[in-house]
């Protein structure tokens, strides 16, 4: 089975192409937001490098958020697009599983998934379903784990300081590379699940409104 895997819910994004759970090719870039300038000419370009058609490809992949409102939108509408003309299947999953799934299985240590979601706040998963809570009550529900938690996310970086004084200094010693989703690691998920749906079902997660939205709420 062939899986593009396509990853835009943050300032960086990323694209994998898997056979057989093993990948073949990646991308990854950080250069700010600039994913509808990039991400069609970088698929493409990572196809005709592993000499691969659009029509071979069996499943396509996408994280759905939370995130940058915008990447999600630009990855989600180029992968239901391909999806919809090649009628493949499109398997999804929220950005904070695709951050945990390089530690699954890592013994003595709590790695928490943790996204900046601005105004003070993180996204996180609470008993499987994606929240957002303030930083310092988060931070307070992670003290019983104190310098035995990881956290791994934009959260670790934005609010780094704040977390080595309450948690100390090994809940966020991973590298900033690791706080950002990874296309591959979507892409393995997306091999290991059974679960998909087609190109009208696959929809963006989207825990908070627009600012806009909101702004238009308040003056009504």
């Amino acid at each position: 089975m062939k899986i593009l895997a396509i990853e835009t819910s943050g300032k960086t994004f990323s694209i994998a192409l898997s056979e057989e759970n093993k990948i073949i090719a990646s991308f990854y870039c950080d250069y700010g937001h600039i994913h509808s300038e990039m991400l069609i000419p970088s698929i493409e370009r990572l196809l005709k490098d592993t000499k691969t058609s659009f029509e071979s490809i069996d499943k396509f992949a996408v994280s759905v958020g939370p995130g940058s409102f915008t990447g999600i939108r630009i990855g989600m509408t180029a992968t239901k697009i391909f999806a919809q003309l090649l009628n493949k299947p499109i398997f999804t999953i929220d950005t904070l599983s695709i951050l945990e799934k390089p530690f699954i299985g890592i013994k003595g240590v709590k790695v928490v998934a943790a996204i900046d979601a601005l105004r003070n706040e993180v996204y996180i998963k609470h008993k499987n379903i994606i929240i957002i809570k303030n930083i310092n009550l988060f931070i307070k529900d992670l003290k019983k784990y104190k310098n035995k938690v990881l956290i791994v996310g934009t959260a670790a970086t934005v609010y780094k300081e704040l977390i080595i004084a309450k948690l100390g200094e090994y809940t966020v010693s991973l590298p900033d590379i690791t706080h950002s989703p990874k296309a591959e690691h979507l892409a393995t998920l997306a091999y290991q699940s059974t679960k998909s749906t087609n190109y009208i079902k696959a929809h963006p997660l989207y825990i908070r409104r627009l600012c806009v939205e909101e702004t238009i709420k308040i003056k009504n």
